[in-house]
């Protein structure tokens, strides 16, 4: 009777296994398609703008690129039983390997002959570090926010009957890895080749060391306790409008100088770099507070990447793509993206309210 009860059980957690790995198939597939047009493509600057044939192709590299990082920072993070502040950490040190350690962005002084280059560089550019402050803050944080927060805050959403456990197995996880290694050392060779350009040894180690950093840093950070305040949790379209508002500071006040008239370089300088840590550390601020009181669910969270997703769709508009792009090609390139992030948001809401999902740790 006792084998009986051990194969009996063998098999239901054998059956679990199954179930379990081909509904994950899905949220995977999600992750990988999804996060190169929040990383790359919806603010709309490379040259395919608005040619969706070559972004779907492009896809095979940015996929893995992109959403095989998004999934191996969550995948390691829920086995171990972390939250959100780890995968913030650990996109930060993303954000720092991708710049620093691949496509060189953060160290090369001609970034594949972009015109304006310089002028984005020089103004806070630390001699001692070889990289300038404003680049480092705009590479990094667009990596956490677009390239990893929104993906998989999205795709969980969709998903949440499976949004607090692993997506993968230790076969999937090894192949993601793999297939981001490859995407990685493609992106390093293409850009090495293009720009005849590699960082200093000690530039890499430095990059190294910071990393490192950063990763045994993201496992200290316990998740924290989102209902030990009596205040309530503020509107979901509030949360939405302030995100929009405090990523979109930097190009409205960028705008406002232009309509008006006036130079709005000092946005490249020290100046709006220390704006815009202002208003990234304001929004993380209130992201902290607010997750904190009653009420804070899914909705905010959706509010909060919808807010991120708008940002770039709108600012997109005001972005000169690399290369030949049409006026109309980015016209029409820019309002998909736009109607097609509205329309996701409006679906997010809906999944929400028929699932009922009242809690998103």
């Amino acid at each position: 009777m006792k084998n009986n009860n051990s194969e009996m059980m063998t098999q239901v957690k054998s059956g679990s296994r199954q179930v379990k790995y081909k509904t994950q198939f899905f949220p995977v597939l999600g992750v990988l398609l999804f996060a190169p047009f929040t990383a790359e493509y919806m603010i709309g600057y490379l040259d395919i703008t608005g040619n969706f044939g070559l972004m779907f192709l492009y896809v095979i590299f940015f996929g893995p690129l992109y959403g095989g990082a998004a999934l191996i920072i969550r995948e390691v993070t829920r086995r171990a039983g972390f939250g959100w502040l780890t995968i913030i950490t650990l996109a930060i040190a993303f954000g720092l390997f991708q710049a620093g350690m691949i496509d060189h962005g953060l160290f090369n002084p001609a970034f594949q002959d972009i015109d304006y280059w310089q002028d984005l560089r020089d103004p806070t550019y630390i001699p001692f570090l070889g990289v300038s402050a404003y680049q480092a803050v705009d590479f990094i944080s667009g990596h956490v926010i677009w390239s990893i927060m929104v993906p998989i805050v999205i795709i969980e959403i969709f998903f949440p009957a499976r949004r607090r456990e692993p997506w993968l197995s230790n076969l999937g996880l090894a192949i993601i890895i793999i297939l981001y290694l490859i995407a990685s050392a493609f992106i390093f060779q293409d850009q090495m080749t293009m720009d005849h350009f590699l960082p200093s040894i000690t530039q890499f180690i430095s990059t190294g060391i910071i990393m490192i950093g950063l990763i045994i840093t993201s496992f200290t950070l316990r998740k924290h306790n989102t209902t030990n305040s009596e205040k309530t949790a503020p509107n979901p379209f509030f949360v939405g409008v302030i995100t929009l508002f405090l990523l979109s500071m930097h190009t409205i006040i960028e705008l406002l100088a232009v309509l008006l008239q006036f130079s709005s370089d000092f946005m490249m300088e020290w100046s709006g770099v220390i704006l815009r840590l202002m208003a990234l550390l304001l929004l993380g601020y209130f992201i902290f507070i607010w997750s904190k009181r009653k009420g804070w669910n899914a909705m905010h969270y959706l509010a909060l990447a919808g807010g991120a997703m708008l940002t770039r769709t709108w600012a997109a508009y005001l972005i000169q793509p690399l290369g030949n792009v049409s006026s109309y090609n980015k016209f029409i390139g820019n309002t998909i993206f736009l109607i097609g992030v509205m329309l996701l948001i409006i679906l997010g809401v809906y999944i929400i309210r028929k699932k009922d999902i009242n809690t998103f740790d």
